[in-house]
C-alpha cells in the first residue's frame, strides 16, 4: 500500500519479496493479493451535497503531485507534463490561453504580477510571460525539481530533488540565494514539503524531521527546530522527513513526519505547542479548531489545534488512496484514487456528502479560499468544487 520514493538506493517488489539493489532513484509500490481492501462505500442519502461547479478534461497525463493549480484574482493557472500551460477562468472553467512548449515540464506552478512558473525535466526553471506566452529567462538548477516553484514579493522559490531551496528574482532570473543543509543517506522524495507563509517568510520541510523558516529576502534562517529526531540501527529506521508542506494558521505552524510525529508549533519563537506519534506521508489541514491529518492507511484524525487532543477518528476511507484534505465550508473534504469525493464533518468526524468528480489517478495539492476547491488529477481534469 505505501508508496515510497528514496534516493540512494532502489527497491523492487516481487510477489512481496524485497529486494534492494543499485544505486538510483525509484517509485516503490509494493502489493499483493491479501493487501487489506477498502470497505465498500454504499450509497445512502447524506445531509449534504457536493456540487461540480465545472469540470475540464483538456489537460494531459501528469504526475499527480508536482502539478498544483494557483489561482490569481479569479484566474487559475496551471501545466501539464506535456509542455502545457493553461490559464482558466475560475467563474466557469474556461481556457482563455493554452500555450504549448517543446519542452517536458516536472512541475508547476507559480505567478507572480509578471511571470508564470514551471521546471522541466532537463532541470531549468522557465519564467513564462503571462501576457505573450513567451519564455522571458530560464535558470538552470542544480538538479530536477518535482516539487512546484512559489512565488510572491518579487521572488521565486525553487526546492529541487536535493533538498536545495534556491531563490530567484521574479523579474531577470537572478539567483538571490540559496538554502541547504546535509541531508540523511536515505531520504523520501517531496512534492509539496515548503510554503510561503507571509510577504517575507518562507516554511521548509526538511529531511531528518527538520523544520525551518527562511527570511525570503536573504534566505537567512530565522529558527531551525525538529518535528521528530530521527532514531533507529539503520537508514530505514532513521527515515523520518517532513515531506508535506506545512500550514499555519494564526500563530501556530503545524507539520508532519513520516515515521515520526506530528506537531505544532508557534510561528514567533519555534517553540513545539504540543506533538504526537503519527507517520503519514499525505498532508494535513488546520481551521481555527482543529489539525486535519490522514495516516499511512489513510484513517482520518482530528486534533484539537492547541492542545493536540484527540477530537475524532474516521476509518471510512481506509486503504484507500486518498488526498490531501481541504477546507469546504468549514468541513474537510477528500478525494480518493477513484475520483469518489468525500465531505467529513468538522464537528462529528462523519461523512456528510459524497460523489464522483471525475477525477482519476490521484490529485495535486488543492487549492481552497474554503468556499470553493480547485483539484487537478494525473488523468488531466481539473474541476472545481463547491456545496
Amino acid at each position: 500500500m505505501l508508496r515510497l520514493i528514496v534516493t540512494k538506493l532502489n527497491i523492487y517488489c516481487f510477489e512481496n519479496i524485497i529486494v534492494v539493489c543499485l544505486i538510483g532513484i525509484l517509485a516503490v509500490s509494493c502489493a499483493s493479493n491479501v493487501d487489506p481492501q477498502p470497505k465498500k462505500i454504499v450509497a445512502q442519502n447524506y445531509s449534504q451535497k457536493l456540487k461540480v461547479v465545472w469540470h475540464d478534461s483538456q489537460l494531459q497525463n501528469s504526475n499527480a503531485n508536482s502539478f498544483v493549480p494557483v489561482v490569481d484574482n479569479r484566474t487559475i493557472f496551471t501545466a501539464d507534463s506535456d509542455g502545457n500551460i493553461y490559464r482558466i477562468d475560475q467563474t466557469d472553467g474556461t481556457i482563455i490561453n493554452q500555450w504549448r512548449f517543446k519542452r517536458k515540464f516536472s512541475s508547476g506552478t507559480a505567478v507572480s504580477e509578471g511571470h508564470i512558473f514551471v521546471t522541466t525535466v532537463d532541470g531549468y526553471l522557465l519564467a513564462i510571460d503571462r501576457g505573450s506566452g513567451k519564455i522571458s529567462w530560464q535558470a538552470q538548477l542544480p538538479t530536477v525539481a518535482i516539487e512546484a516553484p512559489q512565488a510572491g514579493n518579487g521572488t521565486v522559490i525553487v526546492k529541487t530533488n536535493d533538498s536545495q531551496v534556491l531563490a530567484y528574482n521574479t523579474t531577470n532570473g537572478n539567483l538571490l540565494w540559496i538554502y541547504q543543509k546535509q541531508t540523511p543517506a536515505l531520504t523520501l522524495r517531496a512534492y509539496n514539503s515548503f510554503q510561503l507563509i507571509a510577504p517575507d517568510v518562507v516554511i521548509v520541510g526538511e529531511p531528518g524531521g527538520r523544520l525551518v523558516l527562511l527570511n525570503l529576502i536573504s534566505g537567512m534562517a530565522i529558527w531551525e527546530n525538529y518535528i521528530a529526531v530521527p532514531t533507529g540501527s539503520t537508514d530505514l529506521d532513521k527515515l523520518t522527513d517532513v515531506s508535506i508542506r506545512p500550514v499555519i494558521n494564526n500563530k501556530e505552524i503545524c507539520a508532519a513526519t513520516y515515521n515520526g510525529k506530528l506537531a505544532c508549533l508557534d510561528a514567533i519563537s519555534s517553540n513545539i505547542i504540543w506533538s504526537k506519534p503519527f507517520s503519514t506521508s499525505n498532508g494535513i489541514a488546520i481551521d481555527d479548531h482543529n489539525v486535519y491529518a490522514t495516516d499511512l492507511n489513510a484513517n482520518i484524525y482530528a486534533f484539537d489545534k492547541n492542545t493536540g487532543a484527540l477530537i475524532w477518528t474516521n476509518n471510512d476511507l481506509q486503504y484507500r488512496n486518498i488526498s490531501s484534505p481541504a477546507v469546504l465550508n468549514g468541513n474537510i473534504l477528500f478525494v480518493d484514487g477513484d475520483g469518489n469525493m468525500f465531505l467529513i464533518d468538522h464537528i462529528s468526524g462523519k461523512i456528510i456528502a459524497q460523489r464522483d468528480s471525475g477525477l482519476q489517478g490521484g490529485v495535486a495539492y488543492p487549492y481552497s479560499d474554503g468556499s470553493n476547491v480547485v483539484y487537478q488529477s494525473a488523468s488531466g481534469v481539473i474541476v472545481e468544487i463547491a456545496q
